[in-house]
């Protein structure tokens, strides 16, 4: 047997199933003979061959290393065949089926009357299989031989005769032999006449639609600017005519149309020569037009345009007024500007040349100066000041950062007072910072340091390595510094607390979580050939219940036993903390299938469903959490 998944219960599988001497099985009886024709039927059923549900392809018999592609269950053997669930009754399985969607489940009703043989649940009742005798009457869906004048397809009654599609009446023979269509298409262009001869006979003729319209009702006016020009057009299948005339636009190909009235005003006007004049500057323009720099208007009670510019702003673009203006966005001056007050830039200013103020300057924004700054007078920076030539500073004061990338001297520097503490100034790269500096630090300082049987002169510190206490500290007396280093352990029977330490090669437990970032090798010397490799046995806690019970981090597998009654298992809720945990949960027990176990996990899903129900007992599942949900990796 060849499985592709552990441990299978398969529900309502298809079976193909092969009864000799079955024509066809049809909802009507009709009188009629059948010839013994071999069909294949397929029928579906609630199966169990194992204890659990499985999602996978399964192959029992012969030639297991062969299955095939399409089929979910295989069954191959030359002397063996399939034997359903015998029941003698549908009481003890209806009662279990409950309210359950099962159409498609088979059993072999052995009842030992009439009524036995094989039943499939269709639309919530038992519907037998038909034998070669009960299919004899039937008429065959691609007709039949053998028939006789005594053999007909009718009612042996005084009522009519329905013909269906998609179950709604489409012919009706009524009990006084009339024929009725119930429904008849109203909307086809081409109508078929039926027309009855002398003697009965039916015949067809086809008439278009429109030949039961009135002509001015056939007859439609059509202007658009795709023609090329005046045209009548027919449609042959409705007989329609349609007049087609052009309209004069922009995308017109012909050479004469049709005009319209707003088309030929505008045309008078401009034609006049007096509808287009300039205006007066504007200051505001609508939203989104804001770089046209002006806009053309159109009055349509005098017909004429109107050009009205922008005055150019910080957020708009026009043009240069005699007022006063405040423009947006850089802007660069290639000759000499002259400002003939005072000098005001709250942005960032960058000159390509010399920068020579006289009176007061202030500047709020970044200043670069690619050449020589010179200030006469007193000069103060909001911001950043970047200098690349020579400088000359009568009185500087700047609130920020100052990049000078010349030499910087200082021909006099001021003596301190003694103090505890100083600011020096340390060059950390091509940068110069403050830091504050203790003396006592070098007063303090450790100046020479014995390890083993090594020294230097003038020890007066001396590190030893004994080991003492029941934690890692460093004790110090004198000059004599001692580190403690006791063995790591957990609490157990030879300590009373858990105490930090280092490994020894004895036997040891470990206190808190550990994380180790390579690969992990127990029972052997050689490193690990995987993530874990455990060259021994492995124990894992194993937990009974015969009540609900709620799975918890110290877990791993899970009696259920409901031979008492059902019961839930209550899964940990997901979390990126414990994605990749392992659960396996079985029912034991004597429950059957009455006492089910509820898999329920706490938030999210297991195989994307709210719960998972276990009902045959001595079934199990081994679930997996991606963080998120929960799923069903082994069953």
């Amino acid at each position: 047997m060849r499985m592709t998944g552990a441990c299978f219960r398969l529900q309502q599988i298809m079976v193909t199933y092969l009864l000799t001497d079955i024509k066809s099985i049809y909802p009507y009886t009709m009188k009629s003979v059948l010839r013994n024709t071999s069909r294949t039927i397929l029928l579906a059923g609630g199966l169990t061959l194992a204890a659990t549900a499985v999602q996978a392809q399964m192959k029992i018999g012969d030639n297991p290393s062969q299955i095939t592609k399409s089929a979910i269950l295989e069954l191959s053997s030359n002397k063996q065949g399939l034997l359903l669930p015998r029941v003698p009754n549908f009481t003890a399985i209806d009662a279990a089926i409950g309210t359950d969607a099962v159409d498609g489940m088979i059993v072999y009703l052995a009842s030992g009357t009439t009524t036995e043989g094989v039943y499939m649940r269709k639309g919530g009742a038992w519907v037998k299989i038909a034998s070669t005798a009960d299919a004899l009457a039937n008429w065959s869906l691609k007709g039949n031989t053998g028939t006789t004048a005594a053999d007909y397809l009718g009612t042996a009654d005084a009522n009519p005769l329905s013909i269906r599609t998609n179950g709604v009446e489409a012919i009706g023979i009524q009990a006084d032999r009339q024929l009725k269509f119930s429904t008849v298409n109203q909307d086809n262009t081409l109508l078929d006449v039926m027309m009855l001869s002398g003697t009965g006979i039916v015949s067809k003729r086809t008439l278009p639609q429109t030949a039961f319209k009135a002509l001015a009702a056939n007859i439609f006016a059509n202007a658009d600017s795709a023609h090329a020009s005046f045209n009548i057009s027919e449609n042959t299948t409705t007989g329609e005519i349609t007049v087609n005339a052009p309209i004069m636009a922009p995308t017109a190909t012909a050479a004469y149309g049709f005009m319209k009235k707003s088309d030929w005003d505008k045309l008078q006007a401009l034609s006049s020569g007096t509808n287009l004049s300039i205006a007066d500057f504007i200051t505001a323009i609508a939203a989104g037009q804001e770089n046209r720099g002006g806009r053309i208007t159109y009055d349509p009670l005098t017909a004429s345009y109107k050009l009205e510019l922008t005055a150019a702003s910080a957020t708009l673009a026009g043009i240069v007024t005699t007022g006063a203006q405040t423009f947006g966005g850089d802007k660069t001056f290639n000759g000499a500007v002259n400002v003939g007050t005072t000098l005001g830039v709250t942005g960032a200013a960058t000159l390509g040349n010399t920068l020579a103020v006289t009176g007061n300057t202030t500047l709020n924004g970044a200043t670069t100066v690619n050449n020589t700054l010179g200030v006469t007078g007193a000069a103060t920076l909001g911001n950043d000041l970047s200098v690349t030539g020579a400088t000359t500073l009568n009185t500087l004061a700047v609130s920020n950062g100052t990049t000078l990338n010349g030499t910087l001297t200082l021909n006099s520097v001021a003596n301190a007072a003694t103090a505890a503490s100083y600011d020096v100034l340390v060059r950390e790269g091509s940068t110069v910072t403050k830091r504050p500096f203790d003396l006592d630090a070098i007063a303090k300082a450790i100046r020479t340091i014995q390890a083993g049987a090594g020294t230097t002169s003038n020890v007066n510190v001396a590190f030893k390595t004994d080991s003492a206490g029941a934690n890692f500290d460093i004790q110090a007396t004198a000059n004599d510094v001692t580190f403690n280093l006791p063995n790591a352990s957990a609490v157990d029977a030879s300590h009373t607390t858990a105490q930090r330490g280092v490994v020894s090669t004895a036997t040891q437990s470990f206190a808190g979580n550990k994380s180790f970032a390579a690969a992990v090798a127990v029972g052997k010397t050689a490193p690990a050939n995987s993530t874990l490799e455990v060259n021994g046995s492995v124990q894992m806690r194993i937990t009974k219940t015969t009540t609900s019970y709620a799975i918890n981090d110290t877990d791993n597998t899970v009696l259920a036993d409901a031979t008492s009654g059902a019961l839930t298992i209550t899964l940990p809720t997901p979390s990126a903390a414990i994605a990749g945990r392992i659960y396996t949960i079985k029912k034991i027990g004597t429950g059957d299938i009455n006492n089910a176990v509820t898999v329920q996990p706490s938030a999210g899903t297991i195989e994307g469903g709210a719960n998972y129900m276990i009902y045959n007992d001595w079934t199990f599942i081994t679930i997996q959490t991606d963080g998120v949900n929960w799923y069903i990796i082994r069953k």
